[in-house]
């Protein structure tokens, strides 16, 4: 695999590729309020009642938390971009270094 990428997909379908500045995201569930840091996450999927009540965090290993995720946003280096800070009202899924790969071939 190449250059591997953070991927974040937004609720329209639009897409930005680039790095997750955040090192930790801190969910609220079941289990009491957990820090899981990003080297851990494989990719989030925000809530978007009703299809998805609760944020889900699945971990590299498998596992898989839901709740309600505490932060508002995150702080985002887009390829060729300056950083920005998106509110996760507007994310649907983050991808976390996971099978993006910039020198693979395209789909076109």
């Amino acid at each position: 695999m190449g250059r591997v990428r953070d991927v974040i997909i937004g609720r329209r379908g639009d897409s930005l590729t680039g790095r997750l500045l955040d090192t930790a995201f801190d969910i609220q569930s079941n289990l009491g309020k957990l820090r899981v840091t990003t080297d851990r996450i494989a990719w989030i999927h925000f809530r978007n009642p009703p299809q998805s009540p609760d944020d889900e965090i699945w971990l590299v290993n498998g596992d898989r938390l839901s709740g309600a995720i505490e932060q508002e946003a995150v702080d985002f280096q887009p390829e060729g971009g300056e950083r920005r800070r998106i509110p996760l009202d507007r994310i649907h899924t983050l991808m976390i270094g996971q099978g993006v790969d910039l020198d693979a071939p395209s789909l076109s």
